[in-house]
């Protein structure tokens, strides 16, 4: 059964090409972001980075874990044909960019 919207290359830890010089790029940088905050839902909308914008096309994957007493929200997003993790943090209400795969 095939489901729609579902793409199990989206984690980070799923689908790693191969090669041993491949490494995604780690950046860990703070961010601006428009996002919705509904309920307890949080939909990015689009980024900047550096000083360029990057309307987010589609949310692939989300997740939350706890580090410490703040819970980070973690997202794949697609910008085009890059895919970006972003996350947002509830403490410190601080958005980041994590990892590059381009």
């Amino acid at each position: 059964m095939v489901q729609s919207g579902f793409n199990p290359r989206a984690r980070w830890d799923r689908h790693i090409p191969q090669g041993e010089d491949y490494q995604p790029n780690e950046l860990n940088e703070i961010i601006q972001v428009l996002a919705w905050f509904r309920n307890t839902k949080i939909t990015p909308r689009w980024f900047i980075w550096r000083g360029r914008k990057y309307k987010i096309k589609q949310i692939t994957y989300n997740w939350q874990e706890r580090q410490g007493g703040a819970i980070i929200n973690y997202f794949s997003v697609c910008s085009g044909a890059d895919l970006y993790q972003i996350s947002f943090n509830n403490t410190t209400s601080g958005w980041r960019l994590n990892k590059i795969i381009s």
